[in-house]
């Protein structure tokens, strides 16, 4: 008898188990996906500007030496902050200061000569006053007079030219800001043109994103229009910024033109020179857009994707829609018409599903 009552609880409890696993999992064509609801949000047209992060061009240089000669010492390391008007690189300047030499001794000779013909000159003149001398004579000191003073000008030009020289070898910041890079080391030749640079300076304090755009965006984009600037190389990291220049003319070649986006300074420290950018300008005011989560998204050709809807049936509603710009709420589409509100589209789980397919919400 109790062997009986047992076996009879038994077949109770198996019973009741197996109901409730019944309950919480899904039958074998129900599929498990989760849903999010569709968005109705204010958006702006944007365009998309990929560039890489520069400092303005006017404080950006690459500061090369004015005189020819070989490069003694290079006062600066990349990463150096420098002053305007510091040394950046000597020149050997051992040349230059015997030049300078042979002007400072031609200078003194001709200003001794010049001397001796205004005291000739002085001397002529007072005996041609009193009858002693000829005109001829006194024409002659006063046009050796003159050459002197003429050669010693010359030769006080060419002292100061030989000094300037000597100064030149001594290369400067043109500006404050930070070493970018050194491109001469001691040792090799400089030419005296920009060919054979020092280093590259730049003020970062103030940096831009600089990017190509074609002409049909370039006459959207807006001097003073805000903007946003993604660095997926900084984990993601957003600046504000706002458009500084564009362009007035494109390539003939490229037909591309520039823009350059004054990146708002951050606490966190700005990005460095050179990362590459991606920059969404708003050309116009809001307007209401439908959103969709971008995992929702399946079979995209061009401009048209599909997407499939949590149907209030329980069922899976596949639609066509055309697809707009995408937004950090989403990607905009169009062309999708869902009766009343509250709708919500698979975004978990979207490969595969077919029209009319039973749905599990997962939470």
């Amino acid at each position: 008898m109790r062997a009986e009552v047992f076996a009879v609880l038994l077949l109770a409890s198996s019973t009741v188990a197996c109901t409730r696993r019944a309950e919480t999992e899904p039958v074998a064509d129900t599929k498990l996906v989760r849903c999010a609801p569709l968005a109705t949000a204010p958006v702006s047209d944007e365009i998309e500007l990929r560039g890489t992060v520069a400092p303005p061009p006017d404080r950006d240089a690459q500061v090369a030496p004015q005189v020819t000669g070989r490069v003694l010492r290079v006062l600066v390391r990349e990463g150096d902050a420098v002053a305007a008007g510091q040394a950046v690189a000597q020149i050997d300047d051992a040349p230059m200061l015997d030049t300078a030499r042979q002007t400072d001794a031609a200078l003194a000779r001709a200003q001794a000569e010049h001397k001796n013909a205004e005291v000739t000159l002085a001397r002529v003149q007072r005996v041609f006053e009193r009858g002693i001398a000829p005109r001829q004579e006194a024409d002659d000191a006063a046009a050796k007079e003159a050459s002197a003073k003429a050669a010693e000008i010359e030769a006080e030009a060419a002292a100061r030219q030989a000094h300037r020289q000597i100064e030149r070898a001594t290369v400067h910041s043109p500006f404050k800001g930070v070493v970018l890079k050194v491109l001469r080391r001691p040792g090799e030749l400089v030419d005296g043109t920009p060919g054979t640079a020092i280093a590259e300076i730049a003020d970062i304090d103030q940096l831009e994103l600089a990017g190509d755009l074609p002409a049909q965006d370039l006459v959207r984009a807006r001097r003073g229009a805000p903007a946003k600037v993604t660095f997926a190389t900084l984990g993601g990291r957003s600046f504000a910024a706002t458009v500084a220049r564009v362009s007035p003319s494109v390539d003939r070649t490229t037909g591309l033109g520039v823009v350059r986006l004054a990146l708002q300074p951050s606490t966190e420290g700005n990005p460095p020179v050179g990362t590459y950018g991606v920059a969404r300008i708003a050309t116009g005011g809001a307007r209401p857009a439908t959103l969709v989560p971008a995992p929702a998204l399946r079979a995209v050709t061009g401009a048209e994707a599909e997407i499939v809807l949590c149907g209030a049936d329980g069922a899976a509603h596949v639609r066509k829609v055309r697809l707009g710009a995408a937004h950090d709420a989403g990607v905009e589409i169009a062309g999708l018409a869902v009766d009343g509100g509250g709708a919500r589209v698979v975004v978990d789980g979207v490969i595969g599903l077919a029209e009319g397919d039973a749905l599990k919400t997962a939470p």
